[in-house]
């Protein structure tokens, strides 16, 4: 264990302790991996030494095409998706064709038992993927499609996705970057041995209904370890609703318990979950859910995971267009490094609202 001056820290240098802003927010976890993003965090946080193991992590050189997502040159989101596009048409078909082959094939592996051929169905859901320009296109295109039906389907497709772009976000190589799309694809196929009318219960649930619902991660696990797929994907499917303080279910494990994917997946899972459109409520701003996983705290999640996740999400939004709470309208034009949900705003009428100091007032939608 060594103390260094931020000035001299590196990328792929471990915390050996939790890293505190002189307003005691925790800025960095113990055991993190620093990243470029990370230590600028910390330089904005006005951070002057770091507590360092003798531990140093190299990660894989960034692959060219890579290279603009993972060093902090971010795209923004709000770029316009032309809907006429021939490639927004590509997605699109390619998109609708795989939820209707998904559903069909996923069925039958429910109803029927029939057998799960892992490359055929990941084969199209990358067709998606090869359907686009780069990970973030596909991000940028699947916000527009949050008004499709809520259903396990979309929603295990949509996490599918995410993981593809998370994992170049991460860095993942090819074939781990493949095998989190397929822990996406396949992680909520328990919801489908769950009645659907829980399911769809457009009111709230009763504690017996919820506590049938806590009960598909075991099923999928259950079904999943029948057939010929990697223990990740069943791992996934078990695994994706824990929490790596030990709060989330079906077995209350900690972190060091929880299988990468799973947790690569659980992050995917909440954020698409909460942005997209269900049937007791609309879709919530990408900002209010960056908020809920900010008051989570760092501990519940993979630290490495969730920092680089809303670092990425965030940044994706900077000059978009938002209406806030109180009505008024404006332009994302800087994200505040502390508090990633609550950058600073220029109205319609060219004033500048800090949103991390006006308490009151938060991002209601992206318009």
């Amino acid at each position: 264990m060594k103390t260094l001056f931020t000035s001299d820290l590196k990328e792929g240098m471990v915390t050996g302790a939790d890293t505190y802003s002189d307003q005691g927010y925790l800025v960095v976890p113990k055991n993190t991996v620093l990243t470029k993003n990370l230590i600028t965090r910390i330089i904005n946080n006005n951070i002057l030494t770091v507590e360092i193991t003798g531990e140093e992590i190299i990660s894989e050189k960034p692959k060219e095409e890579n290279k603009l997502m993972l060093t902090g040159n971010f795209v923004s989101i709000s770029q316009s998706v032309d809907t006429t596009t021939k490639q927004y048409q590509m997605f699109k078909k390619a998109y609708d064709s795989n939820i209707e082959n998904l559903s069909d094939k996923i069925n039958d592996v429910v109803t029927k038992n029939a057998p799960i051929d892992v490359d055929d169905m990941l084969e199209n859901t990358l067709e998606i993927v090869r359907s686009t320009n780069s990970p973030l296109s596909i991000f940028t295109m699947l916000s527009t499609l949050k008004n499709y039906d809520d259903s396990t389907f979309n929603h295990s497709l949509n996490v599918s996705l995410i993981c593809n772009i998370f994992g170049h976000w991460l860095n993942l190589s090819e074939k781990n970057i493949e095998l989190v799309t397929a822990c996406g694809l396949f992680h909520d196929i328990g919801k489908l041995l769950i009645p659907q009318e829980i399911i769809k219960k457009p009111g709230k649930l009763t504690d017996e209904e919820f506590a049938i619902i806590k009960t598909h991660p075991k099923r999928g696990y259950d079904l999943l370890k029948t057939k010929n797929v990697d223990p990740h994907i069943q791992m996934a499917a078990l695994m994706h609703h824990e929490k790596c303080d030990g709060s989330g279910y079906p077995m209350r494990i900690t972190g060091d318990k929880i299988d990468w994917c799973a947790k690569i997946v659980t992050i995917a899972d909440i954020y698409e979950a909460m942005t997209a459109k269900r049937v007791y409520r609309g879709p919530l701003s990408p900002f209010k859910v960056i908020n809920m996983f900010e008051d989570d705290g760092l501990k519940k999640y993979e630290p490495t995971y969730i920092l680089t996740f809303l670092e990425h999400v965030v940044n994706s939004y900077v000059n978009c267009r938002v209406k806030l709470s109180n009505g008024a309208e404006g332009d994302v034009i800087f994200i505040n490094k502390v508090n990633l949900s609550k950058p600073l705003v220029k109205t319609s009428d060219n004033n500048f609202i800090d949103l991390s100091k006006s308490n009151d007032i938060s991002i209601e939608s992206i318009l």
